[in-house]
Parts: structure tokens; C-alpha cells; sequence
């Protein structure tokens, strides 16, 4: 419940737009109030042929009458010491003949002066009175819905801008942990269910129950008492929607967990789709698919089922509300009693358009009764939605800033790394104590067997994620001590997997450096020689690659991002197998660039292939999470065996 508060916090923000609502709301109510109102001028007036002057005339009369008959009464109850209570009723009853009088009275002038004097006139201004009424209570109503959906819009988009900010500083593999289909759940379905609460917050459950307190109060006006006999049956209906509220809210739950799973599952299958396709994999897709849709189904189902039942709870307590009423209201006109069960209901009997105007304002409780039916579902899954988009609001980075960042320094850069450590997670420790430098200018290559630690050690250099233990150090000054944005300015990073945007060429290239002009980003393309290929494009440099880059070759996206690092121009360059899925002539031409572009740049690459490694200064041979040796190729051929048994493998390979 408190991260729903913590929305609508939020919410109010918006304060001008929620007192505008609030203000139209109220108009809604009282237009409301108005024309149910509207039953007793046409009951008593308007079907006894008569216009509201005589009315008033009328009931002044009778009031006088009744005065002068309770006079006798309390007279002759004076005289009679033990009539003390029927002396105090007859009394009170008088009372409130004489106020009517007085209030009619006041009334009369007002009437007389701007009434018809006609009884079909009457009807007429009454029916006209209603349709205005009826009108301002359309444009209250209009006012209140857009407000209030400017606040729950805005509030959504508030959320889903915190959601994305934190999602984009989350550790990578907490992303991994979550699943894009749930994070994407979270920042666009459910804060959307959060803007629906509050929508519904500030709309309904504020305007309907805003309703039903002027029905309320003017049933109270014509008879408090009889109003609370009606009311009997409220706190039974209230338990009940608390039960349900419960069980609703549980299934909300379950039923956005499941659905996280269902769009985790389709953006798998549709992201991995020539996988599922090579291997023949599409009925097991589908029967996965379907089993995680069913139970969506099921969830779905099941807070239907507790829509319903909350439906009928509201309204068979409408109906009851007014079934007492009805049968407490017609025994008094009926039997033109003032009590029930010896209770005094009313100081007078009442009358039959005071009944009927009663019955009307109660029937005006039950239509805002039935609305609020659908709120108390919104509501729980607001509250459930809060309850999982907040805690990746509140969830702080591992990897943070310090709070006194140092400068990045200038000139060129020495990499060191002493004794690091990391782990993933507690079970299994990745990197043992690695320790190496790489001087400032020079260029390293690391090989070693796959799951040594080779990549978990280049996501390091940008503060991806941090050490366990140990630190890596930029001139004497460990990596943490930076601006994690400021230090990844610093570093160019080239993966084995092409990461190309669904864009054009030239933004992709441009993506880091939003600044380049189209001929730096052309001279960053034909250094990777990517712009040959680019130049026979229908479109060229605007070519959309398509999602993932789908519309170009592996080599072609590679190329692209290495121009994107070339553009960049980094002081540290991070190479992981890049130039793996370009073909042996490219890659010769695109090592001829990276000869030149290394060149006083402090560079680390990962790679097996040979022709690489003659660009390198040093390479380093790491196993199990250590470096087992650097120095050169000849050097370690002599010196080092798992060295050597890797380049029997590899020239195995390529035989």
C-alpha cells in the first residue's frame, strides 16, 4: 500500500490539474443532487395541477392548520403532569410546522415574482431546469475525466522515465536476472495500471462517492432517521468488499508475474526465430507459449470472477438500501405512522412526495455504487503495479559515482590491474587474483580457453560492473575514484556480438559522438572499411539496418561498430573478438587501419586468431580466472605450454 501512496505523492505534483478535478467533481455532485431533487416539485406540484405559487400558499395553509391543532394538543397536555414526553413531541412537532411556514414564507415572494402562473409553464421551466442541470453536470463531468487523465498520463510518464533511468544504470546482470519481458512489463504495462488507479483515484472514487454524499444528505434533509434504518445493511457489504479486495489483489499479483513470463517467452521466441526455425523447435515454441498464456488465461479469469462478485456486492447492497426504504418509508405513509418498533422516525407523517423524493436521492446512491464496482479491481492492481515498479525505482547501482570524482588525466594512459577478484555471484569465483599492466600507449592481447574470465575482465575497464576484490588503475588512480560517465567517455568498446540500433547507418556510427559531422562519420567508415559496402546501398549512409542490424551481413556489422570506435577516438580501446565474423580480406584491410589507430593508444584485445596478435606488443595467456604469462609470441611459445597448446589448437583448427 505505501508505493501506492508513494504514486499518489506523485500524482500531486500536479496539484492545479487534481483542484480542478476535485472543483468539477463537486459540481458533478451537487448537478447530481439537483436533478433527482427535481422528483419532489414535479410529484407535489406538477401532478395536482397546480404552479409552485400555490404550492407555497398551500403549504403554508396546512402548516398553519396543523399549528393550530397542536396548539389544542399541547394545551390540553400542560394541564396533564404525566404527559411530560408526548408534551415534548407535540411540542417539537409544532416547531417544525412553524419553521416550514417561516422558511415557505420566504420563499412565496421569490415565487409570485418570477414563477409561471401557469401549471404546464410549471412543468416546462422544471423540465428545462433539469436539462441545464443536466447540461453543467456533462461539462463538470467532461472537466473532471480530462483533468484527471492529464494526471495519471503524466504521472506514467514520470514513472516510466524513473523506471528506464534506473534500468539503464542496473548492473547487466541484474538485467539478465529480471528478463526484457518483465522489465518491459513493468515500464510500460504496469505504470500504465498505476496511472489507471490513480485515474480512478481521482476520478471515480472521488467524483462517485462525492455523489452519493449529495444524495445522501439531502435523504438525510427529509429524514436522518429513515436514512439510517436504510443504511442497516452497509457494514455486511463493506466486510464482503474487504474480502474481495484481498482476494483481488492476490491475483493481480500472480497475474503480473505471469504475464512478465508470457512476454519474456514471445520476445525469446521471436528474437531467437532462425534458431527456432533451424532447428524445427516451433511446436515446442507454441506448446511453451501456450502453457504460459493459459495461465495468464487462468489469472485473468480469476480477477474477472472478483470483478463479478464485487459487481453483485454493490449491487444487491443498492438494492437493499432502497428495499429498506421502501418498506420502512411506505409503512409510515401507509399506515401514517411517525414511528417503527417504537422508534420515532418522524416528527411529522410524511408526506407523499417527500417519500418518493426520499426513494429518488436513494435510487441516485445506487448508479454511483455500481461504478465503483470496477474500482476496487483498478485500485489493487495499482497497488500490486507500485509494489514492482518501485523497487526498481529504489534499487541503487552497485557500480555508483564517488562523491568527490576525480579527473580523468591527460595524455596517454597506463592500464594496471592488481589482484582482482570477481564473482558473480557467491558460487563461483571468475577472476582469481589477476594481476598485469598494460603501459601507457601500448597494446595487449589476452588469450586463453573459453570461461577463463578474459570478457568479465574487459567489462571491468568501463565499470560495468566492479571488483570483488583488488582494483584496476588508470595512471596510479583506481578506476573508482572516476565519474562512471566521465571514464566511459575515455574508453572505446567493441564487442563480439555487432549491438547496431534500428537506425540509420550513420547514426549508428555517429551513436557516442551525436556531434559528428557526416564527414567524420564517412572517414571513421573508411577506416573500417565499411564504406564501400555502405556506398552501394540504395539509401547509403541513411540505410535503416533494421532491428539488431538484421538487414545487414555479421562482417557489416562489425565493421560499423568498429567505425563507431574509431570514431570515438578513445584513449583506451577494448576489442573483444572483434573481427571474428569478417572475412580474411576485409579483416587484413581493417588490421592495416588498426595498426595505424593503436598507435599511442592503450589498447586490449581479445582474440585466438594469429594474424591479430601480430598487432599486439604483448599478449597475456590467461586460465581459471589467472594470468598464467605475457610477454610475445616467441616468448611465450619457448616458455609457456598452455600457450602453446592453444596455437596447436587453433592451427589444428585451421587445417
Amino acid at each position: 500500500m505505501k508505493n501506492l501512496v508513494r504514486a499518489l505523492r506523485q500524482a500531486l505534483t500536479y496539484r492545479w490539474s487534481i483542484l480542478g478535478s476535485l472543483l468539477c467533481s463537486i459540481g458533478v455532485a451537487i448537478c447530481w443532487g439537483a436533478n433527482l431533487g427535481g422528483v419532489y416539485p414535479f410529484v407535489e406540484v406538477v401532478l395536482h395541477g397546480k404552479t409552485l405559487t400555490e404550492w407555497a400558499e398551500q403549504q403554508i395553509a396546512e402548516s398553519a392548520g396543523e399549528v393550530q391543532k397542536l396548539d389544542g394538543i399541547i394545551a390540553q397536555l400542560k394541564a396533564d403532569a404525566a404527559a411530560g414526553g408526548e408534551l415534548r413531541n407535540r411540542e417539537a412537532e409544532r416547531q417544525v410546522q412553524l419553521d416550514r411556514i417561516a422558511s415557505t414564507e420566504k420563499l412565496l415572494p421569490f415565487l409570485k415574482e418570477y414563477t409561471p402562473k401557469d401549471a404546464f409553464q410549471t412543468l416546462t421551466l422544471i423540465i428545462v431546469l433539469l436539462l441545464v442541470a443536466t447540461l453543467f453536470r456533462g461539462l463538470f463531468l467532461m472537466g473532471n475525466m480530462i483533468l484527471v487523465a492529464r494526471v495519471g498520463q503524466r504521472t506514467i510518464l514520470d514513472l516510466q522515465n524513473q523506471v528506464f533511468q534506473n534500468v539503464m544504470s542496473m548492473e547487466m546482470h541484474e538485467l539478465g536476472v529480471h528478463g526484457t519481458g518483465d522489465l518491459v512489463n513493468r515500464i510500460r504495462g504496469e505504470t500504465g495500471l498505476i496511472g489507471q488507479a490513480i485515474t480512478n483515484l481521482f476520478g471515480k472514487t472521488l467524483r462517485e462517492p462525492l455523489k452519493m454524499f449529495a444524495c445522501l444528505a439531502c435523504a438525510a434533509w427529509i429524514n436522518w432517521r429513515l436514512l439510517v434504518v436504510s443504511l442497516l445493511v452497509v457494514p455486511i457489504a463493506i466486510v464482503l468488499m474487504l474480502i474481495l479486495a484481498r482476494s483481488t489483489k492476490r491475483a493481480n499479483r500472480r497475474a503480473m508475474e505471469e504475464s512478465a513470463k508470457l512476454l519474456n517467452r514471445l520476445y525469446q521466441a521471436v528474437t531467437y526465430s532462425r534458431i527456432v526455425r533451424a532447428f524445427t523447435m516451433e511446436t515446442h515454441e507454441r506448446a511453451r507459449f501456450e502453457v504460459v498464456s493459459r495461465e495468464v488465461y487462468k489469472r485473468g479469469m480469476k480477477i474477472s470472477l472478483y470483478g463479478a462478485l464485487a459487481r453483485i456486492n454493490n449491487e444487491l447492497l443498492g438494492l437493499s438500501i432502497i428495499g429498506l426504504a421502501v418498506l420502512a418509508g411506505g409503512y409510515l405513509v401507509i399506515k401514517g405512522e411517525t414511528s417503527l418498533f417504537g422508534i420515532p422516525i418522524s416528527a411529522t407523517p410524511m408526506k407523499f412526495g417527500e417519500v418518493m423524493t426520499f426513494f429518488a436521492f436513494l435510487c441516485g446512491v445506487a448508479d454511483p455504487l455500481r461504478k465503483m464496482s470496477d474500482v476496487y479491481g483498478t485500485l489493487q492492481a495499482g497497488q500490486v503495479a507500485a509494489d514492482r515498479v518501485y523497487p526498481l525505482i529504489d534499487q541503487q547501482p552497485a557500480v555508483g559515482n564517488p562523491e568527490q570524482a576525480v579527473p580523468f588525466p591527460a595524455g596517454q594512459v597506463e592500464l594496471e590491474v592488481e589482484n582482482v577478484h570477481f564473482a558473480y555471484d557467491s558460487q563461483k569465483q571468475v577472476l582469481k587474483g589477476l594481476s598485469f599492466r598494460v603501459p601507457a600507449g601500448s597494446s595487449l592481447a589476452i588469450i586463453g580457453p573459453n570461461g577463463c574470465g578474459k570478457s568479465t575482465f574487459i567489462n571491468l575497464v568501463p565499470r560495468f560492473f566492479d571488483p570483488t576484490s583488488g582494483c584496476i588503475r588508470v595512471n596510479g588512480i583506481d578506476l573508482r575514484d572516476f565519474g562512471v560517465k566521465q571514464l566511459r567517455k575515455q574508453v572505446g568498446y567493441v564487442t563480439q556480438t555487432a549491438m547496431l540500433f534500428a537506425d540509420s547507418i550513420a547514426n549508428n556510427i555517429r551513436y557516442g559522438t551525436p556531434h559528428a559531422s557526416q564527414i567524420e562519420v564517412i572517414s571513421a567508415a573508411r577506416k573500417a572499411h565499411a564504406d564501400s559496402f555502405i556506398q552501394e546501398l540504395t539509401h547509403g549512409y541513411d540505410t535503416d539496418v533494421g532491428e539488431h542490424g538484421g538487414r545487414l551481413s555479421g562482417g557489416q556489422r562489425q565493421r560499423l561498430t568498429l567505425a563507431r570506435a574509431i570514431l570515438k577516438d578513445p584513449r583506451v580501446l577494448l576489442l573483444d573478438e572483434a573481427t571474428s565474423q569478417i572475412d580474411p580480406q576485409s579483416e587484413l584491410l581493417i588490421h592495416q587501419t588498426l595498426k595505424e589507430f593503436i598507435k599511442g593508444r592503450t589498447t586490449v584485445i581479445i582474440t585466438h586468431r594469429l594474424s591479430t596478435l601480430e598487432l599486439v606488443d604483448r599478449i597475456l595467456v590467461m586460465d581459471e580466472g589467472r594470468a598464467v604469462d605475457c610477454g610475445t609470441h616467441e616468448e611465450l611459445m619457448r616458455r609457456c605450454e598452455t600457450y602453446r597448446r592453444l596455437r596447436e589448437s587453433e592451427m589444428q583448427e585451421a587445417a
